[in-house]
């Protein structure tokens, strides 16, 4: 079944949300690109209380009471466009063990009703490309190519303050 998630789901949610964040820390990218430790409570947190506002999706496919699969998004606004808005899928991750029932499948037609309801016209999301399993589903999904995101990581001077570090030089 298919839902809103609410506050009482909050436990649930982070967990998931925190599965996710594991494995993402477990990638080889940058050495730069790590999330945080206590990020996915931060991160659910901001979502629960942006509902009711219309401008963020935040659904949950269950499996009685439990949450197998989980699609947050937010809405983004693009005056500068014709399209104006789009709902900006920031994660879609469904539970270790549960993976490859359709519950992904399911929020994502979910979520395409919900975008028709509300007038967005699009959907867009990002995928690390070192998470391979994770390029393969949406190469696979309806969703199509549509940008590349470039990175660079910047150097450091030596003997200035890392703000990436808790450690700084002596001046």
């Amino acid at each position: 079944m298919i839902r809103d998630l609410d506050i009482a789901d909050r436990n649930q949610t982070i967990e998931l949300v925190h599965q996710f964040f594991r494995y993402v820390n477990t990638l080889d990218l940058d050495g730069l690109f790590q999330i945080r430790p206590r990020a996915a409570t931060k991160f659910s947190d901001i979502y629960f209380k942006l509902q009711g506002t219309g401008k963020v999706y935040m659904r949950g496919f269950w499996e009685g009471e439990e949450l197998a699969s989980l699609l947050i998004g937010r809405v983004e606004e693009k005056p500068h466009l014709e399209e104006e808005r789009s709902l900006f899928l920031d994660l879609a991750v469904t539970k270790l063990g549960k993976k490859k029932k359709g519950y992904m499948k399911a929020l994502l037609s979910d979520a395409e009703s919900w975008c028709l309801e509300n007038s967005i016209p699009s959907m867009e999301l990002r995928v690390l490309l070192a998470n391979q399993p994770a390029v393969d589903f949406w190469d696979h999904s309806s969703f199509e190519r549509f940008y590349l995101r470039y990175r660079k990581v910047v150097p450091l001077v030596p003997g200035s303050i890392n703000r990436f570090s808790t450690e700084s030089s002596e001046i």
